[in-house]
């Protein structure tokens, strides 16, 4: 794991190409038996590392400018917080905008991992039609579509992140 905090956002990317890289050949290969399921763990690592990166990223943005974030904060009390204290934080409202942008590639991201960690199933699922399984409840998830995404994402937020430390750097 990574010691130096800077680089947690680098090696969260990391991750998530390696979980890109597994998806497809978990997709191509037929040999394995249970190729959805693995499909699928891959899938939700991939987005737990995308959604990690970015996080670590809000907090090297915010190590940049002195400001103190934590894991529990929202970005929004942290431009407050950075108001309150007579600073503004372009980059940060940068990313603020896009996360509450209606239908911005990072609002979906953040909004289908959001919808994974809910506790009631019956939030994000549909209860399929019985087939005789016994007292087993199948359930179709209605992310499954958005999962292609992956790779667009992963591409959207390396690239913002690139930009907003060529800003940096010039700061």
């Amino acid at each position: 794991m990574s010691k130096h905090k800077l680089s947690n956002a680098n090696q969260k990317r990391y991750f998530a190409r390696f979980y890109l890289e597994a998806i497809e050949n978990a997709e191509k290969d037929e040999s394995v038996l249970n190729r959805k399921a693995l499909v699928a763990a891959h899938q939700e690592s991939c987005l737990f590392h995308l959604v990690s990166a970015y996080r670590c990223f809000v907090w090297e943005v915010a190590h940049t400018y002195n400001e103190s974030f934590n894991q529990s904060m929202q970005l929004k009390d942290l431009i407050e917080q950075s108001r309150a204290q007579g600073k503004s934080l372009g980059e940060l409202e940068r990313l603020y905008d896009l996360e509450n942008s209606d239908n911005s590639w990072l609002q979906r991201m953040l909004s289908l991992w959001q919808r994974i960690n809910e506790l009631d199933p019956d939030q994000s699922s549909q209860k399929k039609e019985a087939a005789n399984l016994n007292a087993i409840e199948v359930r179709t998830f209605m992310e499954i579509d958005e999962f292609t995404q992956l790779s667009d994402w992963y591409d959207k937020l390396s690239l913002l992140i690139e930009e907003i430390r060529e800003l940096l750097v010039e700061w």
